[in-house]
């Protein structure tokens, strides 16, 4: 009789809409690798946040159980930052009829956000004798401003005057403790199968970074590369495979939003926001930890520094820090961890790429000329490689800051300055601006102008090397109107990206003028 009721309700239940069997839960991956995409959609690091911040793919390997039939497929701990609709699952004889991604999180805004309606029970902390109350309330609405019914008598959250807080009965059914993706999966035969789990995710970033230091020949540099990983979400990835793509990436312009939107303080009304923690996601609060990927490359480079540092005398030397492979990748560049990491929830991670100890450049005093009747000026250092082995380098460089080093005789690092470097293939020539020098200026001054339909206008350019090393100095005209052309020169000009140049070499102590004029079409 028993096995017959048994029969009868695996029969009806589809029908009947019971669960025929119970749901699977997977706890969490054996395995995860983890691929970082630079977003170079953000022209603005200082202007990133958590909706659309970052890319990248997680693959996964899960191990499970299944019985035969349709079954729901719980994934517990996926990325917190998923886009459900990439999710792809292979690794079973089945089929997927549905997935749905649980994104409710449990946070101190979505308990009160999803208990509006229901009683509560307020705590108050008597500041002077530090007794603790407790009064049921009717929770009216949150999280954005916690207003509360005592009976008839309504008031906002955090504006007595004294400590507050919330005590809840029960957490609701509908919020769970980590992000899920459950699938509906089919499978005609029970059996154990190691799931194969991908999906893409914002929330994760990565940044390159190199500090340069200076040679005391003054024609060539130290130069060691470091890939910042930053973890912005709640999802850590521990033994991960990591790695980190160089280029600029083919997205379509739509903004990627994630529903864990941030969710802003509960406010006081009309004092402005309190500082009371209900309501508060973590998301906001640690936004506000790693709010740019500027202050996160700025902790790098003095991270960076310390690891390098010179160990003290009769202690171990400090590990070696991680490194990475570079390969290809079609166009791209691939940079792989050598070694698995892990890359924790709300983490800054730093790993060697790169190590070229004897770098060489030229180092030219560029100056842009301008429109002024005369100006005095500073020019600007400006340091030129070739990417080439002969060169000391010869390695594809991803786009990323430079911090530029220098020690004089017999003390420490000084920082010079900073500059942003752009993608840079190997074989390709590059410049890097370090700052103004003081020591080599220009004297710019505007002789004459004719205007109508061919302006023309007369410079007298000089150059002065106050310092006590030879120095080359650059001058460029900016082109300017149609049919531009230089009219009259004292010196043959070169060109750079179209403009004219005037190159000068000076011994120190020494002057140089250039006299030209040119014009145009209006």
């Amino acid at each position: 009789m028993r096995r017959a009721l048994a029969i009868w309700a695996a029969l009806l239940a589809p029908l009947i809409g019971l669960p025929a069997a119970a749901d699977v839960v997977s706890q969490g991956p054996a395995s995860v690798a983890v691929t970082i995409y630079r977003d170079d959609a953000i022209a603005d690091p200082a202007a990133a946040h958590w909706n659309g911040y970052g890319l990248a793919m997680i693959s996964e390997t899960r191990a499970v159980t299944l019985p035969a039939g349709d079954t729901r497929l719980v994934l517990e701990s996926v990325a917190d930052g998923i886009i459900a609709q990439t999710a792809s699952l292979a690794g079973f004889p089945g089929r997927v009829l549905e997935q749905n991604f649980d994104y409710e999180v449990l946070s101190p805004a979505t308990l009160i956000e999803h208990s509006v309606g229901r009683e509560v029970e307020v705590s108050r902390t008597n500041p002077r004798t530090g007794k603790a109350t407790l009064e049921p309330a009717l929770l009216r609405s949150g999280p954005d401003g916690v207003v509360l019914d005592y009976g008839g008598r309504v008031e906002a959250l955090g504006c007595s005057g004294d400590p507050e807080g919330l005590v809840f009965a029960s957490v609701p059914a509908d919020l769970t403790g980590k992000p899920t993706l459950s699938i509906r999966v089919h499978v005609d035969k029970a059996g154990a199968y190691r799931l194969r789990l991908a999906y893409m995710t914002i929330g994760l970033a990565w940044k390159a970074a190199y500090v340069a230091r200076l040679a005391p020949d003054g024609q060539s540099l130290e130069l060691t590369g470091w890939i910042t990983l930053a973890n912005h979400g709640e999802v850590g990835y521990a033994g991960a495979a990591a790695s980190v793509v160089a280029g600029r990436l083919a997205r379509n312009a739509i903004r990627i939003v994630n529903p864990l939107v941030v969710r802003r303080e509960t406010g006081c009304w009309p004092q402005g926001n309190s500082h009371h923690p209900t309501g508060v996601t973590r998301y906001l609060a640690e936004l506000r930890k790693l709010n740019t990927v500027s202050e996160v490359m700025v902790t790098a480079e003095r991270r960076q520094m310390r690891m390098q540092a010179v160990p003290v005398a009769g202690m171990p030397p400090p590990p070696p820090p991680p490194r990475a492979t570079q390969s290809d990748l079609g166009d791209y560049k691939l940079y792989t961890l050598d070694e698995p990491t892990t890359v924790a929830a709300r983490q800054t991670k730093q790993v060697a790429f790169l190590s070229q100890p004897n770098v060489a450049f030229e180092a030219v005093q560029t100056y842009r000329a301008s429109d002024a009747a005369t100006n005095v000026a500073p020019t600007v250092t400006t340091l030129r490689f070739d990417n080439t082995a002969a060169k000391g380098l010869g390695r594809a460089l991803p786009a990323g800051s430079v911090a530029f080093m220098a020690a004089p005789p017999g003390g420490s690092d000084r920082f010079l300055g900073a500059h942003e470097v752009r993608d840079v293939p190997v074989g390709e020539p590059f410049e890097l601006e370090i700052g103004a020098s003081h020591e080599v200026t220009v004297r710019d001054a505007t002789l004459s102008r004719t205007g109508g339909a061919e302006p023309a206008i007369a410079k007298e350019i000089t150059a002065i090397n106050a310092s006590r090393r030879t120095a080359t100095v650059e001058i460029r005209q900016p082109q300017v109107g149609r049919s531009f052309h230089i009219a009259a020169e004292t010196a043959p000009h070169g060109l750079k990206s179209g403009d004219p140049i005037w190159r000068v070499t000076l011994a120190p102590g020494a002057t140089a003028t250039v006299n030209y004029s040119y014009a145009w079409k209006r």
